[in-house]
């Protein structure tokens, strides 16, 4: 089937915006031609973008849709209908927060079975491994393996919350690093150095405290950039490519930059949340807004966007978890509240709002930091993140100028909150397409419907 997408403005790298019409055959780009506003050939199905900025279709490299095992906090469905509704074509899903974890090929096979009919874009999968795996040796024979079924790297943490997923010591984590190396796979890594989180979290606990600042000094400041540097330097010494998940502090955005330098294959992400948030918004939200790493301090909001301006961090993804609302997320002690809040629907408007219209981003750039940039390092480019000839027709059309204003009850999300409920903003997703097929419109709609998002093999 060919179709052909008139008067859509697309993004140049100077950041100014091209009319083109594009044309489609079976869910791939194949021509762009400058817009005439001239009638489709025969046989030729036309859709009238009327002018909205097409960017890639947004890749979020970072959800957890908790779907086998967790699913009253999200499932595949809900979780992919909110990409849909964000702008987003393809997601990325960790390995930890579904049962089973997604460690072995049985896993996948089971991780699979269960999502697949439910997915409104498409999707990939984060592997994982344990360290039961690795003092076994098991690891060296399943990591391979989850590589062939296409997994986009291997995620671990230096400090874990879940009981089915534990964190890797330093040296599981040079075993890790090696078999990684050896089989050409990223990891990826939640960088929190265990002993200082767990020290100064006991010592606070003990004193009483359950504020929600107790919880962000519990989970001290120099955690994550202790497990950075440590995390680098295995990179170093290894030559492992690695990637630094949820980065939320400023100390740690200079580790990366100085690795960068020293040719370390070392990538970066960072959250909404981390760019937009602080403690003053914590005091002020309490628990709905209780994320690992916790929110830090204004200053790092601000060196946390140079990084992001300055190419040393590389994209922004959401570690989109939602806890149970309001059961996990309204209590007057922190330590009882859930760590993490739902955000794959907002990313593409909160972003496109601050690091455009506030910040002065170009809009080819902000194609990168949504969607070119992830795909790449998670290997799925040039099939995902990018509008050129050859690639899936994935596109996030938006009305960069239409004011919105966020509201949780209109989230697809399994439950309902958000740290950014009220916040008012410029630019608003219209239309999603995944390979071709509308998959949300702003009406509410979503057209393709659940089952047609398809799974995505790294390369």
């Amino acid at each position: 089937m060919q179709q052909l997408f008139q008067n859509a403005q697309i993004a140049q790298p100077d950041g100014t915006l091209l009319a083109v019409d594009i044309l489609v055959t079976d869910g791939i780009i194949e021509k762009f031609s400058p817009a005439r506003g001239e009638p489709a050939p025969a046989g030729v199905v036309a859709t009238d973008l009327h002018g909205l900025f097409v960017m890639p279709g947004g890749v979020d490299g970072h959800v957890h849709f908790d779907d086998p095992g967790f699913t009253e906090r999200e499932d595949f469905g809900t979780g992919t209908m909110g990409a849909a509704a964000g702008g987003v074509t393809t997601i990325v899903d960790m390995p930890c927060t579904s049962l089973p974890p997604v460690t072995t090929p049985d896993n996948f096979k089971t991780k699979m079975k269960a999502v697949e009919s439910k997915a409104y874009v498409d999707y990939a999968f984060w592997g994982g491994t344990t360290p039961t795996f690795i003092d076994s040796g098991a690891f060296r024979r399943l990591l391979p393996e989850l590589k062939e079924l296409g997994v986009v790297g291997i995620k671990a943490y230096t400090i874990s919350g879940m009981q089915t997923y534990p964190r890797l010591d330093t040296r599981q984590m040079v075993m890790l690093f090696e078999a990684a190396r050896d089989f050409n796979m990223l990891v990826a890594v939640h960088a929190e150095d265990y002993f200082l989180a767990t020290y100064y979290t006991d010592k606070i606990i003990r004193e009483g405290r359950s504020d929600p600042l107790a919880y962000k000094d519990g989970r001290t400041y120099d955690a994550e950039p202790l497990a950075v540097s440590t995390v680098l330097a295995l990179a170093r010494r290894e030559h492992t490519r690695v990637h630094i998940v949820h980065m939320s502090t400023s100390a740690g955005v200079d580790l990366v930059r100085q690795a960068k330098g020293q040719g370390i294959d070392a990538t970066a992400e960072t959250c909404p949340h981390y760019l937009l948030l602080n403690r003053e918004d914590f005091v002020r939200l309490g628990s709905l807004a209780k994320c690992t790493p916790p929110l830090r301090d204004r200053y790092d909001n601000e060196v946390l966007w140079a990084g992001l301006l300055d190419g040393t961090i590389d994209y922004v993804a959401t570690d989109h978890a939602a806890g149970i609302y309001p059961r996990e997320k309204v209590t007057d002690n922190i330590w009882n509240a859930y760590a993490g809040m739902p955000g794959v629907q907002l990313r593409v408007s909160l972003m496109l709002h601050e690091a455009c219209t506030v910040r002065g981003m170009n809009l080819y750039r902000f194609g990168e930091i949504m969607s070119t940039n992830p795909a790449k390092r998670l290997g799925l480019f040039p099939r995902k993140g990018m509008l050129a000839v050859g690639s899936d027709a994935d596109f996030a059309c938006i009305d960069p100028k239409a004011p919105m204003t966020v509201h949780a009850e209109d989230l697809y999300a399994k439950n309902k909150y958000t740290p950014f409920e009220g916040r008012e903003l410029r630019g608003a997703v219209r239309q999603t397409y995944v390979r071709g097929n509308q998959v949300y419109d702003s009406s509410g709609k979503f057209p393709a419907g659940a089952g047609y998002g398809k799974f995505i093999k790294a390369v």
